[in-house]
């Protein structure tokens, strides 16, 4: 018997219809016309340190970020670095996933990050329904799409999921990815299979950072393991 739709996905479908979907992090204006990269504020960086890395004059870094010279950046951060080159390469860079080392896979879906460590899963959890599972990673982990599709939503409007994303695929599928710290698509974007989407973080209601990632066929909850690429 199918299964009532669950609030996460009512709030969805209605801030879908309704258009009202915003990244959930706050992204400079100047990002969708000019080039560069977000990059993840670690522990002990500063402006000046993360400018110099990248390569680019610390004022453009300030003025991009609205910052002042001085202010102390918070670990977990999203920051964006214009330019190409250094900007780029400084950003986290996507590892293969398990699928990737597996050939021609016969999973529909690939892991939505590397090396994944599974902290919980589908089913009941403390006496109540948990609809998805859990992976444990570090702040600024890259999230990738399990499948090509469109995003349907991306934002921080639905209660204790922080900043997430929904991508909805064929076959009537479609995958959610919450908690994260930055989002790298807005609602309406096409995605191919393996294109980073956002970053691992602890926004929402979770204690710890991990990627809480959902699978539903129409609207009704799946287990993503069995969609998934068995773990070795």
């Amino acid at each position: 018997m199918a299964r009532a739709r669950s609030g996460i996905w009512l709030a969805v479908c209605a801030l879908a219809a309704l258009g009202c979907a915003t990244g959930g992090a706050e992204r400079p204006m100047h990002e969708d016309h000019l080039p560069g990269a977000w990059h993840v504020v670690l522990a002990g960086e500063t402006s000046g340190s993360i400018a110099k890395q990248a390569g680019i004059p610390l004022e453009d870094f300030l003025e991009i970020n609205g910052l002042k010279r001085g202010e102390s950046l918070a670990p977990g951060r999203p920051v964006f670095l214009l330019g190409t080159g250094a900007a780029q390469a400084n950003a986290a860079q996507p590892v293969a996933s398990p699928s990737s080392s597996e050939g021609q896979s016969s999973a529909p879906l690939r892991w939505p990050v590397a090396q994944p460590r599974l902290t919980s899963r589908f089913g009941a959890r403390w006496g109540k329904p948990h609809e998805g599972i859990d992976m444990a990673a570090p702040i600024g982990t890259p999230v990738f799409a399990a499948a090509a599709g469109s995003v349907i939503y991306a934002g921080d409007e639905v209660r204790g999921y922080g900043n997430m994303v929904v991508v909805k695929h064929a076959d009537d599928l479609s995958t959610v990815y919450a908690h994260n710290s930055v989002l790298l698509v807005r609602t309406g974007d096409s995605v191919e299979a393996g294109q980073e989407i956002a970053r691992v973080g602890d926004t929402g209601r979770a204690t710890a950072p991990h990627l809480h990632f959902e699978v539903r066929r129409r609207d009704t909850p799946q287990d993503p393991l069995q969609f998934l690429p068995s773990l070795k």
